[in-house]
């Protein structure tokens, strides 16, 4: 149970209570996202719950009243052998028996289930993974919670050799966040091109020098082709035509060690990841991303002088990486290279004025720049655009206290607390209450 605290306790009158945990409401909801039309997902993507958890499916086939869904096997891996609920895009709920779900064999991270329904629900067109190049862009979508996550991205890396569990497409930048494992890979033609499963975190370009693995954010992820699951459709009952699988290769290419340490670093074995990146820049130099990939991993390794030098070489490569830039000055913040960060987040905001991160990355160099007033705007910049973040309302109570207003400390710190406590992390919770109480008392 969480510990409750208003500041009326403190002696302290303030509007705003902290903020009660609330339950999710039942029904689905789409969040909208401007950059696309995802009309070709809202209408083919279902929702899948089971007593061990939540994912998401996509409906790929139908027969009279019988609908096929194509999900990740791990989502309903149904240990308990109890029923499986789908939520359908109209928000119709059906209830599929045990029996009507089909595992992949040969341990790949696939499976079916059906369910039967006189409704009419759009089947996703299936593409052919095989024409899949590095750098097309893709979407993928899957649910959240309760709500329709879509999210553009592009292909990173195209496995040839036999990949875990059939994971052979490494993605970048569209995020696979808890609950859309299973959910679909689009083209831009609408056609689905895989099946999502994994998320590969990036570091949050503000951890500190802890390296606490609770600041490692999911935004990129892996992905299994479409044609595996047709070469092996048959054996889970489905009738698909099948696609001209690409010849494996006889010798692991830079997209097989590259997807390889993302696989490692999915699992926190940085430093084998961090080994296998290098396998891959021996194969093929020119693969950019590894550079910034590997910085990552440095990064959580705290290897900051390593990471900040694989960022300088992404850069280099690609001088409009604003993720590399906004990396890189975290690891100058860390390095204490104020000036050097500020720069790195100057030039990060202006290819991307959107990005928060950078916000307060640049907030916190600006204090240490003894410019705690220049820190203040930032972190309302940062709050303007995500204001559910509750580390950067402590940032901001930190430059306020250091400008000698703990009045708007404090009230930057409840904030954080009431954000901390929605969001169920007690000990960030308690930690920020405690700064609280000292700031009331001195």
């Amino acid at each position: 149970m969480h510990q409750q605290f208003t500041l009326a306790l403190l002696g302290i009158s303030i509007a705003t209570p902290l903020i009660p945990i609330v339950p999710v409401l039942a029904s689905p909801q789409i969040a909208t996202n401007p950059i696309v039309s995802k009309d070709f997902a809202i209408d083919r993507v279902v929702q899948i719950e089971t007593r061990s958890g939540q994912g998401s499916g996509v409906i790929i086939k139908r027969i009279g009243n019988t609908y096929t869904i194509l999900t990740a096997a791990h989502v309903v891996n149904n240990l308990y052998n109890l029923p499986v609920a789908v939520t359908t895009p109209d928000r119709q709920q059906y209830t599929i028996a045990p029996s009507e779900v089909k595992i992949a064999p040969n341990s790949l991270d696939l499976a079916t289930l059906t369910f039967q329904s006189d409704r009419n629900y759009t089947v996703a067109e299936l593409g052919n993974s095989s024409n899949i190049a590095r750098g097309e862009r893709i979407f993928a979508a899957g649910f959240q919670v309760k709500s329709l996550r879509f999210y553009p991205g592009t292909v990173v890396a195209i496995g040839r050799q036999d990949c875990d569990r059939g994971y052979g497409l490494a993605i970048g930048n569209a995020e696979i966040l808890p609950g859309m494992s299973g959910g679909g890979l689009f083209n831009e033609a609408g056609n689905l091109i895989g099946i999502n499963g994994k998320s590969v975190g990036t570091i949050d370009p503000n951890i500190d020098r802890s390296g606490n693995r609770e600041r490692v954010k999911p935004v990129s992820g892996l992905a299994i082709p479409i044609d595996t699951f047709t070469q092996i459709a048959s054996q889970l009952n489905v009738e698909i035509e099948r696609q001209n699988p690409v010849p494996k290769s006889s010798q692991p290419t830079a997209d097989d060690f590259f997807i390889a340490a993302q696989e490692k670093s999915q699992k926190g074995d940085y430093q084998n990841a961090i080994a296998d990146y290098n396998r891959a820049l021996v194969l093929n130099p020119q693969f950019d991303e590894i550079y910034f990939r590997r910085g990552i991993a440095r990064s959580l390794t705290k290897d900051w002088q390593g990471a900040e030098a694989d960022y300088t070489r992404a850069i280099e490569v690609k001088p409009q990486h604003a993720e590399a830039y906004l990396h890189r000055g975290n690891s100058r913040n860390l390095l204490a290279n104020w000036q050097g960060a500020k720069s790195d987040f100057d030039l990060a905001i202006t290819l991307e004025p959107n990005i928060s991160s950078a916000y307060v990355g640049r907030g916190v160099a600006w204090c240490e720049l003894k410019n705690c007033q220049s820190a203040l705007k930032d972190y309302d910049r940062a709050i303007a655009l995500t204001p559910d973040e509750a580390e950067t309302y402590t940032r901001r109570a930190f430059a306020y206290h250091q400008l000698g207003d703990n009045r708007s400390a404090v009230a930057s710190y409840v904030t954080a607390a009431e954000l901390y406590q929605k969001q169920g992390k007690d000990s960030q919770y308690l930690e920020t209450v405690q700064k609280i109480k000292q700031l009331v008392k001195g």
